[in-house]
């Protein structure tokens, strides 16, 4: 019905699933090399936030097309 909603949710999720791979991947490596994590990990907190966004703005996106064609 909505395929380009669904679709982007699929890839906000997948998105969701890279980012914390990566954010566990990178934690686990800053902890063995004792580097600082606030700044090596800015980029995966960043993705991890954007793709929670993204999910968040792909189903705000099918509500509101919900409520237009009910009304």
């Amino acid at each position: 019905m909505y395929n380009y909603v669904w679709l982007s949710a699929g890839m906000g999720i997948l998105a969701l699933g890279l980012a914390i791979f990566f954010l566990v991947k990178d934690l686990t490596y800053s902890e063995q090399t004792n580097q600082r994590k606030a700044i090596y990990l800015i980029a995966n907190w960043g993705m991890f936030l954007l793709a929670v966004v993204w999910i968040g703005l792909s189903i705000s996106l099918y509500i509101l097309i919900q409520n237009q064609l009910t009304a």
